[in-house]
């Protein structure tokens, strides 16, 4: 049986690292767990106090940075399949079982990648990652279409391409796969959604750092071989789509970062694409959507709501596959009653009977013991 060699790098994010920790109790495929900590001033020792039994290793302290703690927690334990989770992140239940179930039917994959959820930092769903493609090795210079806590690789093609870069700080991932991909490894999409990601302003990746983009830019000049890579402007349209406030000059420009991709999706005739019903980069959905996202809370969920178009309109919803209703939006909003129990993933799955295409634009949960609510645009 496979075993899986996973490392959480973090520093001062114990607030999720519960969330991530959680989610690897609802494994029960074998693994070794590395927790590479910077040297936490927060919660840390209380919230990995409650883990010991599903920790192989822990070291705290400072380690020289993200990458080098990845690359360092890889070699302190052992495992066939190697992968990291950033703090802040974590697994759908039995995602390892899947994983480990691919690529033991097939010997010869070195990279299993799988679809993702972005979430609000309470859990709360806000949509899929969308930049997923089948792997194309042309296009993986130009576009990261693999979302990193929901890839895992072989441990021998993960030494042979020669692990983590300890040097860069925002674009390691992509940056292995490239080089695992110059190496002759073979890679395989799983359509199946294997991890949550936080999305918020405070991550790494939103932070707008220029560093950021000079490791993309350099993505695309070494191993796309391009003299002057333009694939960083999609990258920060993308940031700049989950800034709720932009200055003057960053509404200019994403506006401008707007009209180039709806130029460039008419000159070369590009289609529309789907991933669990909703149009990537959108907030459409073409006929039925499936709403999915796990949660290792305390608290239950009470219902879901969402600000929905057309406004008035009947809608069919079915929850974890065995309670389907209809229900009317009432002003724009359709609110769906959820277990009363905290259960470890939802699945719902929508559709709005009185039209194919239609619109979801943010999402509201709130929970049962609180009546707190949290709100997010899709």
């Amino acid at each position: 049986m496979l075993q899986f060699a996973i490392v959480i790098p973090n520093l001062n994010q114990s607030c999720f690292l519960t969330d991530a920790l959680e989610s690897l109790r609802h494994q029960s495929v074998s693994f070794d767990l590395a927790v590479m900590d910077g040297g936490s001033t927060d919660q840390f020792d209380q919230v990995i106090e409650k883990y010991h039994d599903i920790i192989t290793c822990i070291q705290s302290g400072p380690d020289g940075g993200q990458a080098r703690a990845i690359a360092t927690g890889s070699e302190m334990i052992t495992g066939d399949i190697v992968s990291w989770l950033n703090a802040d992140d974590y697994y759908f239940p039995d995602t390892l079982e899947k994983v480990a179930a691919v690529f033991e039917k097939h010997p010869k994959i070195d990279v299993i990648y799988g679809d993702a959820v972005h979430v609000q930092p309470d859990g709360s769903f806000i949509s899929y990652f969308p930049a997923i493609e089948e792997f194309n090795p042309k296009l993986l210079p130009f576009s990261c279409f693999i979302c990193q806590p929901a890839c895992f690789v072989r441990r021998s093609a993960y030494n042979a391409a020669g692990g983590i870069d300890p040097a860069l700080k925002y674009t390691m991932d992509w940056d292995l796969w490239c080089r695992l991909a110059a190496n002759g490894a073979r890679f395989m999409y799983l359509h199946d959604a294997l991890a949550a990601v936080r999305y918020y302003p405070e991550t790494k990746t939103l932070s707008g750092d220029k560093l950021r983009y000079h490791e993309i830019w350099r993505i695309g000049k070494k191993y796309g071989k391009r003299l002057f890579p333009i694939s960083w402007l999609g990258f920060y349209w993308f940031d700049l789509s989950f800034k709720k406030k932009k200055s003057a000059k960053e509404k200019i420009i994403f506006n401008a970062l707007e009209l180039l991709r709806k130029l460039k999706k008419r000159i070369f005739k590009q289609t529309q694409k789907t991933l669990y019903g909703f149009y990537r980069w959108q907030s459409m959905v073409d006929g039925q959507c499936l709403i999915q996202f796990p949660w290792y809370k305390d608290q239950a969920l009470d219902s879901l709501s969402m600000n929905v178009s057309p406004s008035d309109a009947a809608y069919q919803v079915e929850i974890d596959s065995f309670v389907s209703e209809k229900l009317y939006s009432r002003k724009g909003k359709l609110c769906i009653n959820l277990s009363k129990t905290p259960i470890p993933c939802y699945r719902i799955r929508i559709e709005c009977l009185d039209q194919r295409q239609w619109e979801v634009t943010e999402f509201f949960c709130e929970y049962l013991r609180t009546g707190q609510m949290s709100t997010h645009s899709a």
